[in-house]
């Protein structure tokens, strides 16, 4: 079966999967936004890496943990430039995110910026590595928003491999709408349903589909057992 098959099918079958949730009950739809929240407590760390995206919520949290003393360096990766930015209507998306740092209080000689033109999550990553390779016994807190980190902390442990223990994920609140009632706001329904077709396409990309696979009949199995439940 080609990738792109599979990547089909895990589509379809993401797709069903958040219909069920919709038609069963909301708190399958909470579990839903749940599971993709892997967020832990912050360690005390050397540096904090902001993905970029999010900007009115990550860049703040990640000064914050260091003005906390979490972490003494912040990290961005340089990103690559779309349109808006080459037409110069807009900064980098890593200059907004080392602007928001700076104004927070976090002075410019701490703050980092990773080379390269990174467009996704998996380029961040590949950044970090790189930037591991000599510092084997740093760690690092990655700040992120709290449905994308399932993902990232996917992708960065399929870069890093063993150095993925020096890594940990810190969710970053989403101001927009909350975990327990996404579906409410139309942002809350754009991020967590399009969260679990990025998760399939980078199963399908980078390996692993089975995973993504078992996460749908798990949340599948839920659904069965909470309308059971409620049929009785």
């Amino acid at each position: 079966m080609s990738r792109w098959r599979r990547l089909l099918i895990a589509l379809l079958l993401g797709a069903v999967v958040l219909a069920s949730c919709w038609a069963i009950h909301p708190r399958l739809l909470r579990a839903a936004a749940n599971w993709l929240d892997v967020g832990e407590q912050p360690r005390l760390a050397g540096y904090v890496m902001v993905l970029n995206g999010g900007e009115d919520t990550r860049p703040f949290a990640a000064a914050a943990l260091v003005k906390a003393r979490w972490a003494r360096r912040a990290l961005v990766a340089e990103t690559a430039s779309p349109p808006e930015v080459i037409d110069r209507i807009l900064p980098p998306y890593h200059e907004i995110n080392r602007q928001v740092l700076l104004k927070r209080g976090v002075p410019a000689d701490d703050i980092v910026i990773l080379p390269g033109a990174a467009a996704t999550t998996y380029d961040e990553a590949v950044a970090l590595a790189a930037f591991l390779q000599d510092r084997p016994g740093a760690r690092v807190l990655v700040v992120t928003n709290d449905c994308h980190t399932r993902r990232s902390r996917w992708v960065f442990t399929r870069v890093l491999g063993d150095r993925a223990r020096q890594v940990s994920f810190v969710s970053a609140p989403t101001d927009e709408f909350s975990m327990d009632c996404w579906w409410q706001s139309q942002l809350g329904l754009q991020s967590i349903v399009t969260e679990y077709p990025k998760l399939a396409f980078y199963a399908a990309r980078y390996g692993c589909l089975g995973y993504w696979l078992a996460a749908c009949g798990v949340l599948a199995l839920v659904a069965g057992w909470i309308r059971r439940r409620e049929a009785a």
